[in-house]
């Protein structure tokens, strides 16, 4: 019955049975068999059994009772499908509502993020979400959003409200405060990518209040968590569909704009005109045309009268002398003197592009730039500065700094080879960026009524670094 115990173990064991049951009774009987039991190994076995079953198999000549055994499983009906059962449905992604209101001199931008699956749903209401967001839809989904969203947000300044342009929506990978454009041959689910909206303000240089008022809840959504930043500082705030606004107080806490950087002025050049020269010249042609024309004989002959004309010429010079003072340049030489004239000029062209309405930035652009100049060097600075693609943000030059190798003067001015640095941030949905461009290029510089002005700019390298 127990062929891997032991002779001796196995009466042992029907000794302490027979023992047990005239001196401890059942439970003594129980317990003293399991232990015995789990010596031999077969404690899973006796654990299954109840203690009627347990006593007949220590009884000789009992056969034991088969344990219990689970039922048969059914079997699968003929031309079933025995693969491996469906893999479960992939687990939900939360849905992404981020906002985010930079704040700076002259200018607002505010930014909001949503999951694309949401705003699929939002669309398409009721129709399945595709698996994958492949050109077409892209294009789709930006456009509908840029129909439906414009009218989302609205900005109001010192209790005025500010006028305001939509930026095209983009689509981004990654999380709030660390997304990356969308390549174009990437290949996502509209749950994981993240469309942007934005909208630009045009604020007073320093606004004392600003409240946002927004419009764009989702259906599943009542609140979006949003931040405002400020300079180097941010604050928490949130808005929710109750209360659909975002107010700001200044208290001073707004960085103020920084002012144009003096251009020393173009010195007054004072000319000294020979007035005695001049007329003793004009004097001598008169009288020899006039015996020219009677046919007069000069007394001494021509050689005599041109050298006494010529030494009355010599003697009046220093004599008569008129000054005569215009607003013009002063002589630029040295490459140092040009610096001086030139930085501060190419500094205040990043400065104009701190205002946001094209009519501030050519009012301040025109302090520094004339002519055709003005309106090529407001284009490529407005493409320099400008993040890549339609997002509408603009990099803030930090510091600047110039040098010039060369200058050759002319008659107005002077022409300078030199080259800048111009270190930048910009903000956008949660992160910073830092831009470092280095240009070297060949720089005119006129005196235009007595102020110096760039006229003429031919960039010959441009590197970020």
């Amino acid at each position: 019955m127990f062929p891997s115990c032991p002779r001796r173990l196995l009466s042992a064991w029907r000794e302490s049975v027979r023992v047990g049951w005239h001196a401890l009774g059942g439970r003594g009987v129980l317990m003293t068999a399991l232990a015995l039991l789990s010596v031999c190994g077969l404690q899973a076995q006796t654990l299954q059994l109840s203690p009627s079953e347990i006593f007949k198999r220590a009884r000789p000549g009992v056969p034991a009772a088969p344990p219990a055994s689970a039922p048969p499983a059914a079997a699968a009906p003929e031309g079933a499908d025995t693969q491996r059962p469906p893999a479960p449905p992939p687990k939900k992604v939360a849905a992404v509502a981020q906002a985010y209101l930079y704040l700076e001199p002259n200018q607002a931008r505010f930014e909001v993020l949503f999951d694309a699956a949401s705003l699929q749903r939002l669309i398409d209401e009721g129709s399945p979400l595709p698996e994958r967001l492949d050109d077409a839809l892209r294009q789709r989904l930006c456009k509908e959003m840029a129909a439906r969203a414009e009218t989302w947000c609205a900005l109001k300044a010192d209790g005025r409200e500010a006028s305001r342009s939509m930026a095209y929506p983009v689509l981004l990978t990654g999380k709030p405060g660390a997304t990356q454009p969308l390549e174009a041959a990437q290949e996502l689910s509209p749950a994981e990518a993240l469309v942007g909206l934005a909208w630009t303000f045009e604020l007073p240089p320093m606004p004392d209040q600003v409240a946002v008022v927004w419009q764009g809840f989702l259906p599943e959504s009542g609140r979006i968590p949003a931040s405002i930043l400020f300079g180097p500082k941010s604050e928490p705030a949130e808005i929710r569909r109750g209360n659909p606004g975002l107010s700001w107080r200044s208290l001073g806490r707004l960085p103020r704009p920084q002012p144009l950087v003096r251009v020393p002025e173009a010195s007054s050049v004072v000319w000294r005109l020979p007035l005695g020269f001049v007329l003793w010249c004009l004097a001598g042609v008169a009288a020899a045309l006039f015996a020219r024309h009677r046919r007069a004989r000069l007394f001494g002959g021509w050689q005599l009268y041109v050298i006494l004309w010529g030494a009355g010429a010599v003697m009046l010079w220093p004599r008569l002398m008129v000054p005569l003072t215009t607003r013009g340049e002063a002589e630029v030489r040295d490459p140092g003197q040009a610096e001086v004239i030139l930085s501060p000029l190419l500094q205040n062209v990043y400065r104009a592009f701190d205002h946001r309405s094209e009519s501030a930035i050519y009012d301040v652009l025109a302090r520094s730039v004339d002519g055709e100049l003005l309106r090529r060097l407001y284009l490529e600075t407005i493409e320099a500065l400008s993040l890549e693609g339609r997002e509408g943000a603009r990099v803030t030059v930090q510091e600047f700094s110039a040098e010039v190798d060369e200058v050759d003067p002319t008659a107005a001015g002077f022409v300078a080879d030199c080259q800048w640095t111009a270190l930048g941030t910009v903000g956008h949905w949660g992160h910073a960026h830092t831009r470092v461009n280095r240009y070297k290029a060949r720089v005119t510089v006129d005196a235009v009524k007595g102020e110096w002005k760039l006229i003429d700019l031919e960039v010959q390298e441009a590197r970020r670094l």
